[in-house]
């Protein structure tokens, strides 16, 4: 596949074909470009890990 076909491909079909061709690096750098790209991409610190973990796993 081209690069320009991972441009056209939405998020959900990225990841569908990064999980069929795990050795496709080059996918694999598109989808995560794609997720980097996303508006509700919530980040956090290391420190924050295991207290957003626990939340988590409380509203469960």
């Amino acid at each position: 596949m081209t690069t320009s076909n991972f441009e056209n491909m939405t998020r959900a079909e990225l990841r569908d074909y990064v999980r069929h061709n795990p050795h496709d690096t080059e996918a694999f750098h598109k989808y995560v470009d794609k997720l980097r790209a996303s508006p509700n991409r919530i980040t956090i610190t290391p420190d924050q890990i295991d207290t957003e973990l626990a939340k988590l796993f409380q509203s469960s």
